[in-house]
């Protein structure tokens, strides 16, 4: 019997030639993923609307379980360190809590509402939640043998738990967890050859277009709560009770099957804006939502009807999307999207020398057998707050 976990395992010293280039494919996924999570949050409440609901469900795949896939790429599996854990709270908790008061601020104005949500997430906030999350657990996750399909079937399991809902985000944090893991495996190398391939371009194709087929077919017949997977089941799949995980089986497998393929299709290379505009991809994602609940109180989608009208509102998720991650919204926002908050941590002690029984100088640490740590390191979605330049360390 194969034990559950696995050793970790040491490798070969890696090179110190540090590199100091943005990853221009991950970056253009950022931005057409979290263009799309702008798309639907503005099509959520016109789901009547036959060309976008079948847009909506079609692209869904592509849009927060890629985004998802890329936290998870830039993601490390090392035991949580001081200044891990000091990152985390920086990069990630600050900002859940800042943007969340903004949304209070805005429900205030609008609602007359002072309820500051923090265990329930607002709007699109529940993804910084469980990212904290996700972070938090993958050096555990990643000590066992099957860390992909134990969350698969924590996510099926977890519909039939009534307390994961949505409140802390837990029931997004553990259905959407296949998919940090399977963009934390991506970084260590699985599918890398295959991604690579001529097939696997003609098979990705494929799969979008029939994707796109059959998501107009069965436009009515998808519920976008399946889609969500934010609560437990409830019977509304159609399906016995004890068979609601068949659907959300399925929906993760198209989820899987379908972000790959977009993977595969999204150019390598940079790209004229796009690749700039991804590197904000946070401040796409996170800051849409304050802008788009005052346009559709004040404006909203009832003057949308014929096939024009409907392509301006993707025309207007693709603008929307532009301007928040330009530069001056960039510049305006870093203080609440990405802080720097020295002031907030104690000073630590710097690090013992190393005594006399310990590993040559010249030799690296390493860590616990994750090929990430020796890799390109980014905060995920996020970045650091004082450019735009991700900085690749090797341990």
């Amino acid at each position: 019997m194969r034990p559950l976990f696995r050793l970790p395992r040491r490798s070969a010293p890696a090179s110190r030639a540090p590199a100091t280039s943005r990853d221009a494919h991950w970056d253009n996924l950022r931005y057409l993923s979290g263009t799309l999570v702008v798309f639907g949050h503005m099509t959520d409440t016109i789901t009547d609307r036959d060309g976008l609901r079948w847009l909506h469900i079609a692209t869904w795949a592509l849009r927060v379980p890629v985004f998802v896939m890329v936290a998870g790429y830039f993601s490390r599996a090392d035991t949580l360190t001081v200044r891990e854990t000091r990152r985390l709270i920086e990069s990630i908790l600050v900002p859940y809590l800042a943007i969340g008061f903004l949304h209070t601020l805005e429900q205030r104005y609008f609602y007359g509402d002072w309820t500051i949500k923090i265990v329930d997430p607002p709007w699109a906030l529940w993804f910084l939640l469980s990212l904290l999350f996700w972070r938090m657990g993958l050096p555990y996750l990643a000590q066992l043998r099957y860390p992909l399909a134990t969350s698969v079937v924590a996510a099926l399991a977890a519909g039939y738990v009534n307390d994961f809902g949505g409140a802390l985000s837990l029931s997004r944090t553990v259905c959407f967890l296949p998919f940090f893991i399977l963009g934390w495996k991506l970084r260590q190398g699985l599918f890398a050859d295959a991604l690579r391939t001529r097939w696997s371009r003609n098979a990705a194709l494929a799969v979008l277009a029939v994707t796109a087929a059959a998501a107009w077919f069965v436009r009515h017949d998808v519920s976008f709560g399946w889609l969500r997977m934010s609560g437990p089941y409830d019977g509304g799949y159609g399906l016995p009770l004890m068979g609601d995980w068949a659907i959300r089986g399925g929906v993760l497998l198209c989820g899987v099957v379908g972000a790959l393929s977009f993977i595969r299709l999204v150019p390598r290379r940079r790209l004229p804006l796009i690749t700039y505009l991804g590197a904000g991809g946070m401040y796409i994602y996170v800051l849409h939502p304050l802008v788009l609940r005052p346009v559709l109180r004040w404006w909203g989608m009832d003057w949308v009807g014929p096939w024009h009208e409907q392509a301006l509102v993707v025309a207007l998720a693709v603008a929307l999307s532009a301007a928040l991650g330009s530069p001056p919204v960039r510049r305006l926002a870093r203080p609440v999207v990405q802080p720097r908050l020295p002031w907030l941590f104690r000073d630590t002690p710097a690090p013992a020398a190393r005594g006399a029984g310990t590993a040559h100088p010249s030799v690296p640490p390493q860590k616990n057998g994750d090929p990430s740590a020796r890799g390109a390191r980014d905060t995920g979605s996020l970045g650091r707050p004082d450019d735009d330049v991700l900085v690749q360390r090797v341990r």
